[in-house]
Formats: C-alpha cells, sequence, structure tokens
C-alpha cells in the first residue's frame, strides 16, 4: 500500500486467477475499495504488508495496519495480509515481458502497482489452492 496509490487485483469466482484493476487514489481508497467489494461481491481482502529485507515491520507497515483496522471498519470483511516483498519486482519483469506494456510503466505508476497487487493475490490463490 503507498501513500499516492493502491494497487488493486480481483480473484475470479473459482479463486484462481488474479486480475488487475485500475489503481487507486489513496485519498479515496476507503470508499473506492468499499464499492469494489460490493460490486464484486467480496468475501475476503488481500493487502500487502510492507517487511523490511531484514523481516522486520518498519514506519509503511504501522500505516499498512492502520489502514486495515480503518478498512475493516469500512467493510466489516476480514483482511488477510501477505508479504508483499519482491511483488513490485515480479510485477515490473511480467511487465516488461509483455507487449506494448514496458513503455507505459513510466508514464502509468499505476499500471505497476496494479500488478503487484496482481502478483499477491496471485499467490494468495495458489497457496490457498494446494491447502
Amino acid at each position: 500500500m503507498g501513500d499516492k496509490r493502491i494497487g488493486v487485483a480481483v480473484s475470479d469466482p473459482t479463486q484462481t486467477l488474479a486480475t488487475p484493476r485500475s489503481a487507486i487514489p489513496r485519498h479515496r481508497a476507503q470508499s473506492q475499495i468499499l464499492k469494489l467489494s460490493r460490486d464484486e461481491n467480496a468475501s475476503l481482502i488481500i493487502v500487502g504488508m510492507p517487511y523490511l529485507a531484514s523481516g522486520c515491520l518498519g514506519t509503511q507497515a504501522d500505516k499498512t495496519q492502520q489502514f486495515i483496522a480503518s478498512l475493516t471498519k469500512t467493510t466489516g470483511l476480514n483482511i488477510e495480509t501477505v508479504d508483499e516483498r519482491l511483488s513490485t519486482v515480479e510485477a515490473r519483469k511480467r511487465l516488461h515481458e509483455s507487449p506494448g506494456r514496458k513503455n507505459r510503466i513510466k508514464k502509468d505508476k499505476g499500471l505497476l502497482d496494479s500488478a503487484s497487487a496482481a502478483v499477491l493475490l496471485q499467490t494468495y490463490l495458489d497457496q490457498i489452492g494446494t491447502r
């Protein structure tokens, strides 16, 4: 979760495939996520937790935890966290491999944010699929 934008991805009804959506401006996040969760009939929200390279939680993680507490009250949905380390690296790699997307990353930072959200969600879906 960034200070300016929040990347967004949704799952298909079978909880198999994550699809990126447009990033949401941080200042509108609560209302936009509430609307999206209702439109998509969401039962759970996954939030990336920004661990430091050491594995500890830092300042951004504190902000994320505050956001989660507020979002839980707003949506009434359960929220789970996923370690977001390296999700942006993986998303950037996938976008660079995608025809026509490489040059858009510099122009549209939200594209990378939502691609990262899709990486996080897909990782989560793959893990619950093996349970």
